[in-house]
């Protein structure tokens, strides 16, 4: 054989080799299909913030069977359960020409999802509502969902929103030290009333306050809960949930107070500290009025 000849059988193995090589590890790769239907976290913030333009905004039913699948389970006391309860919700939306929401904040730990909103045209309200939204996923499509909602107000005594201030997650490093961060210092100041333990979790007065009615500073928070919770009484506010990711962590608690809220205090941590909180405090209609048996938490 010559020498040219031999160079060009090498030059052929190699080829099959190579393509034999890149067939089997195929084998192992994910198809499109599984790949769509198991999306990286980092895209599930992305599919939430869609289906909820495509429902809300645009009033899309067919936007339920695309990202949503059953078993369904609907937290929200006002909204049915399952599929059909959300195909019922889209079509008291369709009778409003006005509905439309903006999404500020979007926090994605594990397969769920947060996102921190305005809605306007919600049933039930006059006017626009700050709502959170807490989706799960399961294979790329939400299969449970809790919600809260409040009527937008105008600034508080600072001088802030319910919605302005920094939205971008960072120090995404730091996620598990926050949320221990947030999860004791609810346990700490909000459930045992330990206020002289505050400077633990927040840096003296250099705390940004946006709920509706409080002003920024430690002083106004500690007022804030010492007017629902008294010492010696029974438990009234109960944290169910945390959800972090980087510099942001949401907590979920249940109010026993006079009516029932589910709250919803979206905290954000910077150097080791709280310094800014945001939040929504959902009344839960009376057991009867629930249109659905699975609860707010």
């Amino acid at each position: 054989m010559q020498l040219e000849d031999r160079s060009r059988l090498q030059v052929w193995s190699c080829l099959a080799a190579l393509v034999g090589m890149m067939g089997l590890l195929s084998d192992f790769a994910p198809s499109r299909s599984q790949a769509r239907n198991h999306p990286d976290a980092s895209d599930l913030g992305a599919i939430a913030r869609q289906a909820t333009i495509e429902i809300f905004r645009n009033r899309d039913s067919t936007a339920i069977d695309r990202f949503f699948s059953e078993p369904f389970v609907q937290h929200d006391p006002n909204i049915a359960d399952g599929l059909p309860g959300l195909r019922a919700f889209v079509t008291e939306l369709a009778n409003s020409t006005t509905t439309n929401i903006t999404i500020y904040r979007t926090v994605v730990d594990g397969d769920l999802v947060m996102l921190h909103s305005k809605y306007e045209g919600w049933p039930g309200f006059s006017g626009p509502v700050i709502a959170f939204d807490l989706f799960r996923f399961k294979d790329g499509k939400i299969v449970e969902h809790w919600g809260g909602q409040t009527p937008e107000t105008g600034p508080n005594p600072s001088g802030h929103t319910q919605v302005d201030g920094p939205a971008a997650v960072v120090s995404r490093e730091r996620t598990e030290a926050n949320r221990a961060l947030v999860s004791s210092f609810k346990q700490v100041v909000t459930v045992e009333l330990c206020f002289d333990r505050v400077g633990e979790f927040i840096d003296g007065d250099h705390y940004t306050q946006h709920a509706s009615k409080v002003g920024d500073g430690v002083a106004r928070m500690q007022a804030r809960v010492s007017g629902v919770v008294k010492p010696g009484a029974a438990q009234v506010l109960i944290p169910r949930r945390y959800i972090a990711e980087g510099n942001f962590v949401l907590a979920l608690v249940e109010a026993r107070t006079e009516p029932p809220t589910a709250n919803y205090d979206l905290f954000r941590v910077e150097n080791g500290k709280i310094v800014e909180h945001w939040d929504v405090l959902s009344v839960i209609p009376p057991r009867a009025h629930w249109k659905n048996a699975n609860g707010p938490f």
